[in-house]
């Protein structure tokens, strides 16, 4: 067919000629425009969560700080810094009616550890390496150790126990030495903390399965157990 008749039938289809000179850079400048506006605007909004985040935290410093009176006196440090020190922190804290900071003892010889009686001790008793409850209510009680493992041949679990009257309670378990490759020294670190209601007479005590790699030389003041009175129900 002749091409006149041809556009002459269709005289709103678009010529293959307008078709094909579509500029290539309109379309992708238009999605660079779109994608540019999107980035700033999650950029900024990031910004401004940031901002705002970074304002809360000061204020609740600021508020923390202003709501922990002053110590009476000057207290000797069982080791570093005193922000750093839970001794520091419990002898600050406002709470005076019963806690409790001990380091363990140099000699273990079983899985129950047992614990420096110079430590400091105040509305708690300790005897027979369990503290014994003083006040009832509810009270928040950590437990940190330090361990030194010279690898065997095989793998070395690490597990600590926080137990009430003979209970465990709570308990943090790690693999050391699992690769089986003789390292010479491996530290290592657990933590355990628990926040329960005790009664008058109620036991705390701290068992290690693997006692015999509690380091007590290198890192002797970072081994401890303490405890305190966070709300009495007398």
């Amino acid at each position: 067919m002749d091409p006149g008749p041809q556009r002459a039938l269709n005289p709103l289809a678009p010529s293959q000629d307008t078709a094909m000179h579509v500029p290539a850079g309109s379309v992708t400048s238009h999605w660079g425009t779109t994608g540019r506006g999107y980035f700033c605007f999650t950029t900024a909004s990031l910004a401004l969560c940031l901002v705002f985040a970074v304002a809360t935290i000061m204020v609740l410093v600021v508020q923390k700080t202003d709501s922990i009176p002053n110590p009476p006196g000057q207290f000797p440090l069982k080791g570093g810094n005193c922000s750093e020190d839970i001794s520091c922190i419990l002898k600050r804290a406002p709470f005076k009616k019963s806690w409790a900071y001990l380091q363990v003892s140099k000699h273990i010889n079983k899985t129950q550890l047992s614990w420096n009686k110079d430590g400091i001790i105040h509305g708690v008793r300790y005897q027979d390496e369990n503290l014994v409850i003083q006040f009832p209510g509810w009270y928040f009680i950590i437990c940190q150790l330090q361990f030194l493992v010279k690898c065997p041949e095989h793998a070395v679990d690490l597990k600590l126990e926080l137990l009430i009257n003979k209970d465990v309670k709570k308990q943090t378990l790690v693999t050391v030495c699992e690769s089986g490759a003789q390292t010479k020294n491996i530290y290592q670190n657990l933590s355990q903390f628990l926040l329960e209601h005790l009664q008058v007479n109620t036991t705390i005590s701290v068992k290690v399965d693997k006692f015999q790699y509690v380091d007590t030389n290198t890192f002797p003041l970072e081994n401890v157990l303490s405890l305190f009175l966070y709300s009495s129900s007398d």
